[in-house]
C-alpha cells in the first residue's frame, strides 16, 4: 500500500545509513490495502485492524525484526517491532494511545535503547477502514500525530508514516 511520511528531529546524518527505514518501506509496500482486509494465519482468519497487524508481523519477520520488544518491565513498555536501534509502533487504537507511544519513544531514547522511533498509523481511518465506521471514531491517525509531535518541545527522532487507503 502507499503511505506518506514526515520526520521529526531527524538529521540527515541519522537517516543516511538507516537500512531499517528502507525495510520498513518495503514491508508497507508489500501489504495491499483492501476495503475489507483479511488474512489467514494457520487455521484462523483475521479481519481489519487485527489482519493488518498480522500482515505487518509477517512482513517484518522476513527482515528479522524482533517482535514485541521490551523497553521496560515495570511498567511494561512494549513496542511492535525493533531492529538494532529502530523501534516501531503500529497504531490502530484510540488517538490517546499516541501519547503513550510518545512516552515509550522518549523513554527509549533517554535510556539509549533506540535512536529512531517509527509510528505507523492510518491517514484517515474512516477511509482506511470504510466498512467499520463505528470502530474507527477517534482512532489514532496521521494528522493528529503530526500536530502533537510538532507541538512537543522534547526532541525525539520520529518517523511518522501515514497509511493511505490505496495501492
Amino acid at each position: 500500500m502507499k503511505f506518506k511520511e514526515e520526520y521529526f528531529f531527524c538529521s540527515p546524518k541519522l537517516l543516511r545509513n538507516v537500512d531499517e527505514v528502507h525495510e520498513i518501506f518495503a514491508c508497507i509496500d508489500a501489504i495491499e490495502w483492501e476495503p475489507e482486509f483479511e488474512i489467514e494465519v494457520g487455521n484462523n482468519t483475521f479481519h481489519h485492524q487485527t489482519a493488518y497487524n498480522k500482515a505487518f508481523e509477517a512482513e517484518f519477520s522476513k527482515y528479522d525484526w524482533q517482535t514485541k520488544p521490551l523497553l521496560h518491565d515495570n511498567p511494561k513498555l512494549i513496542g511492535d517491532f525493533q531492529k538494532d536501534d529502530v523501534f516501531i509502533e503500529v497504531q490502530f487504537g484510540n488517538s490517546a494511545t499516541i501519547y503513550r507511544d510518545y512516552y515509550k519513544f522518549h523513554y527509549g531514547l533517554s535510556k539509549n535503547l533506540l535512536s529512531l522511533a517509527v509510528l505507523i498509523v492510518p491517514t484517515t481511518p474512516k477511509d482506511f477502514f470504510p466498512t467499520r465506521p463505528s470502530s474507527v471514531s477517534n482512532m489514532a491517525e496521521f494528522d493528529f500525530a503530526y500536530r502533537y509531535f510538532k507541538l512537543l518541545p522534547i526532541p525525539v527522532p520520529i518517523l511518522l508514516l501515514g497509511l493511505l487507503p490505496e495501492n
